[in-house]
C-alpha cells in the first residue's frame, strides 16, 4: 500500500470536530424506553441485587466493619 493511499484512508477514518460534537450530544440525551422495557430492567436489577443482599457478609469484612464501629465510638482526643 502506498503512503498516499494510507494517508487518505487515515483522513477518511478521522471525524471532523463538528461530527464529534453531534455524536457526543446524542450520548447525553436521555433515551425514552417503552414502559415494558423499564419494568423488565427493574425486575432484573431487583432480582440480581436482591440475591446479592441476601448473601452473608464475609467474616473478614464483618470484622473490619466492627473495628471501624469501635473507632467511631471512641471520643475524639483534643488536639
Amino acid at each position: 500500500m502506498s503512503t498516499q493511499n494510507h494517508n487518505s484512508q487515515d483522513h477518511e477514518n478521522k471525524q471532523q470536530p463538528e461530527q464529534m460534537e453531534t455524536e457526543t450530544s446524542k450520548i447525553d440525551e436521555p433515551i425514552s424506553l417503552p414502559k415494558i422495557a423499564e419494568a423488565e430492567i427493574a425486575t432484573g436489577l431487583k432480582r440480581l441485587y436482591g440475591e446479592m443482599l441476601a448473601e452473608p457478609i464475609p467474616d473478614k469484612f464483618a470484622g473490619l466493619l466492627e473495628q471501624l464501629a469501635k473507632v467511631d465510638r471512641k471520643p475524639e482526643q483534643p488536639t
